[in-house]
């Protein structure tokens, strides 16, 4: 129900009377005010006048599957948790039923948010945005990292989208704005004899700075957005690039993926190999990153990447 009375607010020029909200959606007003009351404690800001009805003059902070649904052109199911461990958790569990072809998982507050190499995530309430999209796509094992790129590029335009900032990528997964890291993207896949069972994309971009300690906010940013706008704005761009990618490969996301780079300069790549390290040259079709050892051009197609001693972060 809060759902039908949030779409009648949002899309509703000026007030919108609760006689006609309570009539359409066959309610009384009191169960009305309740829903009000109830989003204006998520963080909504609804201006309320007798003889006018409500208007919703800002909509709701957290994040919940009724308010971010509203937003969304897809009918793909999302589901909200005021506390979890982990949105890549839930998503994976919710992927035994092999029905669920796609879902978007929020979550206020994670206790045990993770980002890539086993590093921990801060993910305090209402401090950020926590989202994992999970997905069934009919691919080769090893076009699975192409989602990391693909998705970095969408999170990049939504947050240019609703919070008007230029934002970066550090290869493969890091958003930085400002030269700080913003956002980071986790891609986690299952097999299965056929190939590839599922995957999912844990996104987490940080709305706020409380949380960081002094030696964390060196490194780390935060952006001022609506978390249900940007939640939204991500879920979107997600599905739309999703689709693109899912008929064109990851080919098509490197032209913005390369306007975005953040990286230059001379760069430190972390293999399997041990440390590489050589002049940035750029980003093959492939989403590999090519760095120049010694005069001998080389190809990586995964890794985790730092400078050392040149532009601090990135």
């Amino acid at each position: 129900m809060r759902l039908e009375i949030y779409k009648q607010l949002i899309h509703t020029e000026g007030f919108v009377s609760g006689g006609h909200i309570s009539e359409a959606l066959g309610i009384t007003r009191a169960a009305l005010w309740k829903h009000i009351k109830a989003m204006q404690t998520d963080g909504a800001l609804i201006e309320s006048v007798t003889g006018k009805g409500y208007k919703l003059v800002q909509p709701p902070s957290v994040p919940r599957a009724e308010y971010v649904r509203a937003h969304l052109s897809s009918d793909i199911p999302v589901f909200f948790e005021e506390r979890t461990a982990s949105t890549n958790e839930s998503a994976k569990a919710a992927a035994q039923d092999s029905s669920l072809t796609a879902a978007v998982f929020l979550a206020g507050e994670q206790t045990a948010g993770k980002g890539r190499k086993g590093r921990s995530w801060v993910s305090l309430s209402g401090q950020g945005i926590y989202l994992t999209m999970l997905v069934r796509p009919k691919i080769e094992p090893s076009s699975v990292s192409g989602i990391t790129l693909m998705a970095a590029v969408a999170v990049c335009e939504a947050i240019e989208q609703t919070a008007n900032i230029k934002a970066q990528i550090k290869w493969p997964n890091d958003i930085v704005i400002e030269g700080k890291k913003t956002a980071g993207i986790l891609t986690e896949s299952m097999m299965h004899m056929d190939g590839v069972d599922y995957v999912v994309c844990g996104i987490g971009i940080n709305t706020g700075s409380s949380a960081f300690g002094s030696a964390l906010s060196k490194s780390a940013g935060a952006l001022q957005a609506n978390n249900t706008l940007l939640a939204a704005a991500v879920i979107s761009r997600f599905l739309d690039a999703y689709s693109a990618f899912i008929k064109y490969g990851v080919a098509v996301f490197m032209p913005a993926f390369r306007e975005r780079n953040a990286l230059s300069g001379t760069v430190t790549l972390l293999t399997s190999d041990g440390r590489k390290t050589g002049k940035h040259i750029g980003f093959d079709n492939d989403g590999a990153i090519i760095i120049d050892c010694g005069g001998e051009q080389r190809s990586f197609i995964a890794g985790e990447v730092s400078l050392r001693g040149e532009k601090g972060y990135v």
